[in-house]
């Protein structure tokens, strides 16, 4: 499998990258990261131009789920994604003050604090 590296972009080409079964795919693009970036996730303008994003679109990837408990940060890009599918159109839902709502529409403080909390695990739960 070949690919193009223009500028630090990821340009599959006539998508023998976007055949590769899903994990093999984020192998291939962890490893591409790696090589070019020394592993430093990509500053997109969207997480829409993400290349795991690109081959969920490509690959008409379907969710199993409407909702998850969980999101996952992209390997690639840092964006939320999902985890079960890879899709990066996903919203993000935090509870404050007893009302759940989107972590998109927060101010800037806000959604640091809410990068720096610290998940754990226990008994199989997230906390």
């Amino acid at each position: 499998m070949s690919c193009v590296i223009i500028m630090y972009e990821f340009k599959p080409i006539e998508g023998e990258i976007l055949d590769a079964p899903y994990t093999r795919f984020l192998e291939l693009c962890t490893e591409w990261l790696k090589d070019t970036r020394n592993g430093i996730p990509l500053e997109l303008d969207s997480p829409l131009d993400c290349p795991v994003h690109k081959w969920v679109v490509a690959n008409r990837a379907k969710c199993k789920n409407k909702t998850v408990p969980n999101t996952e940060k992209c390997p690639i890009c840092g964006s939320y994604m999902c985890p079960d599918c890879g899709n990066h159109m996903v919203d993000v839902l935090s509870r404050v003050t007893g009302y759940l709502q989107v972590v998109s529409g927060w101010n800037v403080a806000k959604k640091q604090e809410f990068e720096d909390r610290k998940r754990y695990k226990v008994a199989g739960d997230m906390i």
